[in-house]
């Protein structure tokens, strides 16, 4: 079977920019729980749907809604309790500046998401999302440590480690995309300059674009040239494998995700969990175990394409069926070829 669907994104000069300030109440998470209603039923739209939320914006952290992680169990709380859990300390102190809206805890909000943000995109290279086990162990120890070094605390909840790594993730986004200028209400202020993306830099094209500036002390719209670039997808082969080749996968996949799925157990003794937090640890890794519930499985290819119709990544994925619906078995993909801003 075999079918071609076509989606894109004009982003054309900027994506939207949200401030390191803001971005402490920053919830991505949503990006793709409206598409998800729509998608899970097709195999071509499922794949495709999660081929687009990652190369625009080299957003892995999301596409992990459209997948087996979270067949049994919501995103979030597999983050809660399979990584944050061994870090949550609501009960210690906090620095005497927080919570006082001064310029010493802007600062040291600013300190802390500018650090895991290097932090952040080295993890990107050398780990990256397909090994998500590594990324977030990784990223909320080190958050602990950053904490403690600025704040001076030993504080950690689950809310700040959410808008440490989601902050850091949307800045991602924007090095890629770009950022327009952010005025204040009283529109003469300049909250945030506009910045150049590295897909502008890789694929735009120079285009007269209206943007709002600054002229004469006032917040104006204005003609500039600026890079603009057109990202799309498209779904170029989608085949459904065969009872005997099904049963196969399911069988491999069975073999992959066993040992994974009891290794909760053995981490949260490591981590020294107790009584709650060690079972739902232990349930959170158990409920990834899927091979059971597979009725279908689909290898999907999409195409990734510029504004002038060039490929510029190609992407193969297997989809399962479970019941009614779709999802990306993470188990079997390697998404290199959609940080194309890494050279990979």
């Amino acid at each position: 079977m075999s079918n071609k669907e076509k989606k894109g994104l004009n982003t054309g000069v900027y994506a939207v920019v949200t401030s390191i300030v803001l971005a402490v109440v920053l919830v991505i998470m949503t990006v793709f729980s409206v598409a998800t209603k729509y998608t899970a039923f097709s195999p071509e739209k499922l794949a495709q749907s999660y081929v687009d939320g990652v190369i625009q914006t080299g957003d892995g952290y999301n596409a992990y809604k459209v997948t087996l992680v979270s067949k049994n169990q919501k995103y979030g709380n597999f983050i809660i309790n399979a990584y944050m859990s061994p870090y949550v300390n609501e009960e210690a102190k906090q620095a005497e500046f927080v919570g006082t809206g001064s310029e010493e805890e802007q600062k040291a909000i600013d300190e802390v998401y500018n650090t895991m943000y290097s932090y952040y995109s080295e993890l990107i290279k050398t780990d990256g999302w397909d090994n998500y086990d590594a990324m977030f162990d990784k990223y909320f120890s080190k958050l602990k440590e950053v904490r403690h070094s600025v704040y001076g605390d030993d504080y950690m909840s689950t809310e700040y480690m959410f808008g440490a790594l989601e902050a850091n993730v949307q800045t991602y986004a924007n090095s890629l995309t770009g950022t327009k200028r952010v005025f204040a209400s009283d529109n003469k202020t300049i909250l945030t300059e506009e910045s150049i993306g590295a897909y502008q830099v890789m694929f735009g094209n120079m285009e007269k674009v209206e943007v709002e500036a600054l002229v004469d002390g006032k917040k104006q719209t204005v003609t500039e040239e600026q890079p603009v670039y057109h990202l799309s997808t498209e779904t170029t082969s989608c085949e459904e494998l065969s009872a005997d080749e099904t049963k196969t996968y399911i069988e491999e996949f069975s073999a992959r995700i066993k040992p994974y799925a009891e290794y909760g157990k053995a981490k949260a003794e490591e981590r020294g969990l107790k009584d709650d937090a060690k079972e739902a640890m232990i349930e959170a890794y158990a409920k990834l175990d899927c091979a059971e519930d597979i009725d279908s499985v689909a290898k999907v290819t999409v195409e990734v394409k510029d504004q002038n119709s060039n490929v510029v990544a190609l992407q193969e994925l297997f989809v399962v069926k479970i019941g009614k619906s779709w999802y990306v078995d993470n188990t079997n993909i390697n998404t290199s070829p959609l940080y194309i801003s890494q050279g990979e």
